[in-house]
């Protein structure tokens, strides 16, 4: 007998999402622009055949749904303002009316289903005014079942009223979505969702503190029915009277002080701190993905805090935080920059999803706050170009008003690298002259347009060439042949041109060669010249000696150039070696 009264007890309790399920449209939280606009139409008698209702899960969709089938059915309807204790009422509140039928889309997909609903919406409703179908997760029903519902739900009966509700409507056809009217539910705001836990926890004389509340409204992400669930969790674990410290082992959540105790550690630098930090988060067992997701969430928070510096109620309605904890973060606010909140989001944000794959999120996460503590100065786009603007104002006032810094040595690690560059490249590539030769004036010997037979030579060189190589025959086309007699070719282009450019890398240079002597059938000496007013500045084989020493006094030169220096300082940057591919 104990066991049956002890069963009996155990399966009458409602839990609160059932409990606190809203009865009639006033009940509704959050959603008042679809409950009014419901309202106005059963007033007007202006009802539609069919509705669909989108939204995320947990924000009142289904209950609308039932609330207006007892709109319609209500003995003193239809009206807008249902009874909820005439027997219809209470039928449709219980699930069990015979003309208010609930469907699970997700189990009853086929099209056998929809063709069975669709013979029996032919008859009249048992005891109401109106049969109403109600299909929950409606994307989930197959193409043919889709196609099957099409003539019915386009032309019903004027006794049948359809209501989709759905998660997911971008699945739902086209042609089914232009025959219902839709209704996009909202997620429930958080200042909402915390006044209803505060009305629920009063009502079922449960002891907890608004901070806690806050937390749950936090992880309910807008869902009333997530909140009401997390509260009968917490509820259950510890009875009615709750500590912070019980929500945080109910829920498995981290607690919050943690996540501030970072961000303050982050600011001071203090990698040690952090690094405990994260010791402390691995061994309570807490989701290192959602931790970064955490801190991310409060970097953005610190964002807000910086651009309301005032705290103004403006900053207070867009962070979703206690006030205690808000104080916190403007404490710690004044240690970041905009720009240093915006990179450390993104170091968080980029560490999320590698610790979402990674086999060790531990390490990525230290790593990635040590890093993150390690911050120098962020500069903006403004301060970089005002920066820019000085320096160039003091180079074109003169070179002695710049602070160059001393000279690099030719020892010096930039020059290394710079020789290392040069190297590198030197090994990559075949050696090309790309000496200066002494400038000539375009009148010498050799000098000018090609005529006759020379002009034609050329021409059939180029047609060779595009049967060879035609991208190379393009590069071609753009010079101008200065030269070309039984033992020469001398091809001109632009100095600093981007042809002259690609003419003068070793494969094409060889190609050239092996193209020219296998035209004109015997050994051509073949030079590429660049061509500034009247003048040609040629490269030749004859300064090969010359080409590494004159590189490398090139590039001491540039890294030694004012302009260059002053970027170095300015931007604290240096000088890498870069590897051609």
């Amino acid at each position: 007998m104990r066991f049956v009264l002890c069963l009996n007890a155990i399966m009458s309790y409602l839990v609160l999402a059932r409990k606190w399920r809203p009865q009639n449209f006033e009940d509704v939280i959050g959603q008042k622009p679809i409950t009014q606009a419901l309202q106005n139409a059963i007033a007007t008698q202006r009802v539609a055949h069919a509705y669909l209702f989108a939204g995320s899960r947990g924000v009142g969709k289904t209950s609308v749904a039932r609330i207006l089938a007892k709109a319609l059915n209500c003995q003193k309807g239809p009206t807008p303002h249902p009874c909820g204790d005439c027997q219809l009422c209470k039928e449709v509140r219980d699930g069990i009316s015979v003309d208010v039928l609930e469907i699970d889309g997700a189990s009853n997909r086929g099209i056998d289903e929809i063709r069975e609903l669709r013979e029996n919406v032919k008859y009249l409703p048992a005891k109401n005014k109106y049969k109403v179908y109600i299909i929950d997760e409606v994307h989930m029903l197959t193409e043919p079942a889709f196609n099957a519902l099409l003539k019915t739900l386009e032309e019903p009966p004027p006794h049948v009223i359809f209501i989709f509700a759905t998660t997911e409507p971008h699945k739902i056809p086209l042609t089914i979505l232009s025959r219902c009217q839709r209704y996009d539910f909202k997620r429930i705001p958080l200042p909402s969702l915390l006044e209803q836990l505060k009305k629920i926890a009063s009502q079922e004389n449960l002891e907890i503190s608004e901070a806690s509340l806050h937390l749950i409204a936090r992880q309910a992400q807008g869902s009333m029915r997530d909140a009401q669930s997390l509260l009968d969790q917490v509820f259950s674990f510890s009875g009615p009277k709750v500590s912070d410290q019980e929500v945080l082992e109910a829920l498995g959540i981290i607690d919050r002080k943690v996540l501030h105790e970072t961000i303050q550690a982050l600011g001071e630098g203090d990698r040690l701190r952090l690094l405990e930090i994260v010791e402390e988060v691995f061994n309570f067992g807490y989701d290192l993905k959602e931790f970064c997701g955490e801190l991310a969430q409060l970097m953005r928070d610190l964002l807000v805090l910086k651009l309301f510096p005032d705290g103004s109620q403006e900053a207070a309605r867009l962070i979703d935080l206690p006030e205690e904890e808000v104080k916190d973060l403007a404490r710690q606010v004044g240690k970041f920059s905009q720009e240093e909140l915006h990179a450390l989001f993104r170091a968080l944000l980029s560490a999320h999803d590698e610790a979402a794959r990674s086999t060790f999120p531990r390490l990525i996460l230290e790593m990635t706050l040590t890093r993150m503590s390690r911050r120098k100065p962020v500069l903006s786009v403004e301060e970089v170009l005002e920066k820019l603007r000085a320096m160039e104002d003091r180079l074109l006032a003169g070179g002695g008003s710049v602070s160059m810094g001393p000279r690099l040595p030719p020892g010096s690690p930039s020059v290394r690298q710079s020789e290392t560059l040069s190297e590198t490249m030197e090994e990559e590539a075949e050696e090309v002259p790309e000496a200066v030769s002494p400038q000539r004036d375009a009148g010498e010997e050799g000098a000018g347009e090609l005529t006759g037979e020379g002009k034609e030579q050329w021409e059939d060189l180029v047609t060779f060439a595009k049967k060879k190589k035609p991208p190379f025959a393009s590069l071609l086309e753009h010079g101008e042949p200065l030269v070309l007699d039984e033992a020469r070719l001398e091809i001109v282009y632009p100095e600093n041109s981007f042809y002259l450019e690609r003419m003068q890398e070793a494969d094409n240079l060889s190609f050239l060669q092996d193209l020219s002597r296998e035209f004109f059938k015997r050994p051509m000496r073949v030079r590429i010249s660049g061509k500034k007013g009247g003048f040609f500045v040629r490269k030749g084989p004859e300064n090969q000696g010359e080409r590494k020493n004159s590189r490398r006094e090139r590039e001491e030169e540039a890294l030694n150039h004012p302009l260059v220096r002053e970027a170095i300082n300015v931007f604290g940057g240096r000088v890498v070696e870069i590897k051609k591919l």
